[in-house]
């Protein structure tokens, strides 16, 4: 797969109707940087230290965006997600030795987003089998055509803003517009492959080859005559969040998620404070959680 294109995102003309967070995907950045703020400083930090970064970080992109209502979207186990039923080997990193284990700090710091959330003023999805992107691409689908902004690292999400001129893709890390691709993202995965997430590829196509497939579904369909249709119909299966079997079921839900209204309770939030001994937000709290009350 291709490396991401980025352009220059001017943060005063992006605003958005909703903004939509894939969740483990920010809290992976915000237990990483955690640690390393950990190495640098010498000093012992508790677990939910990683929580308080997590919302400096969401504070961020209330403050850059100035949506309306914010959206935050889980994955389910990876072991349960039904694209292991399709490729077994999906997203297996246990061989990976550049995959550092946060299993332990991700579960704790996810429980604790829940409950804080919740009382937050954001709305909160999660179903059985599913990925975060397949409820973003759900909620992209009945949100359209409203200006959506989703803030995520992964690059499966630049298909959304292929598909969907009213979404914008915000890589945090590098604070860009992540730019929607010249060619189909999903028809380039799927002859590539995709190494983030072990889906394999045809051997010997590069990004170059792909493109070229991309560019003209003649030569595309004469490869595919000549070498194993079956990997690029799984792999698009796979890749592509409009392919998604439960789709409607996820549109269905996410409609009724977003028609309820939100909770925004300071008591509840400060007694969460106490019962968790969660670091920083005391001092912060006026920065932090404050904008918050403005969700809707």
């Amino acid at each position: 797969m291709p490396p991401f294109s980025y352009s220059g995102l001017n943060m005063n003309e992006v605003k958005c109707d909703m903004l939509f967070i894939d969740g483990r995907n920010a809290l992976y950045r915000s237990i990483y940087g955690g640690h390393a703020d950990r190495s640098k400083s010498n000093r012992s930090h508790s677990q939910y230290h990683f929580f308080t970064i997590f919302l400096r970080n969401m504070a961020d992109w209330l403050n850059r965006f100035r949506p309306t209502s914010v959206h935050m979207f889980w994955d389910a186990p990876r072991a349960t997600v039904w694209r292991r039923k399709i490729l077994p080997t999906y997203k297996n990193r246990e061989k990976s030795d550049y995959v550092r284990d946060i299993s332990a700090d991700l579960e704790i710091t996810t429980q604790v987003a829940h409950e804080f959330l919740d009382v937050m003023g954001v709305r909160q999805y999660e179903r059985a089998c599913m990925e975060a992107d397949d409820l973003i691409y759900a909620a992209t689908c009945n949100a359209h055509p409203r200006n959506t902004v989703i803030v995520s690292t992964d690059s499966d999400m630049t298909q959304i803003p292929y598909k969907f001129h009213s979404s914008v893709v915000y890589h945090p890390k590098r604070s860009v517009e992540i730019t929607a691709p010249e060619h189909d993202p999903c028809i380039m995965k799927s002859v590539v492959g995709d190494t983030a997430d072990t889906i394999p590829g045809y051997k010997g196509i590069g990004p170059v080859n792909g493109a070229k497939m991309c560019a003209d579904p003649q030569v595309l369909n004469d490869y595919l005559n000549l070498y194993d249709r079956y990997i690029f119909k799984r792999n698009m299966v796979l890749v592509d969040l409009s392919l998604c079997p439960s789709l409607p079921a996820n549109r269905f839900y996410v409609m009724k998620k977003m028609a309820k209204p939100v909770v925004y309770d300071e008591k509840a939030i400060r007694e969460l404070v106490l019962k968790h001994k969660v670091n920083g937000i005391d001092q912060e709290f006026n920065n932090i959680i404050r904008p918050f009350g403005k969700l809707k």
